[in-house]
């Protein structure tokens, strides 16, 4: 899955959520002061997420997600992250 189309999920995911127009989700948007994502909204989008993507992601390390583009990268690297166990399983 190309970056793109994975940020597409991402932010899908969090426009369900918060039952917003994806449209209106912007990178530079904090999670919690712009859009309003509070505790229970991130533990439910990191849920969606992992389902959708097929993903396992790490809650601990989830905290540092400030913003839109911020949970872009770290499901990207958590995606590389996944992949790259299975071809050192293989």
């Amino acid at each position: 899955m190309n970056d793109q189309t994975r940020r597409g999920h991402i932010i899908s995911a969090m426009a369900e959520i918060l039952e917003i127009d994806p449209s209106t989700i912007q990178g530079s948007q904090r999670l919690r002061e712009d859009l309003g994502l509070d505790s229970l909204g991130s533990l439910e989008l990191l849920s969606m997420i992992s389902q959708r993507l097929a993903v396992d992601l790490d809650i601990e390390s989830a905290l540092t997600m400030a913003t839109v583009d911020d949970a872009c990268v770290f499901v990207a690297q958590s995606c590389a992250a996944q992949l790259q166990a299975g071809h050192d399983r293989a």
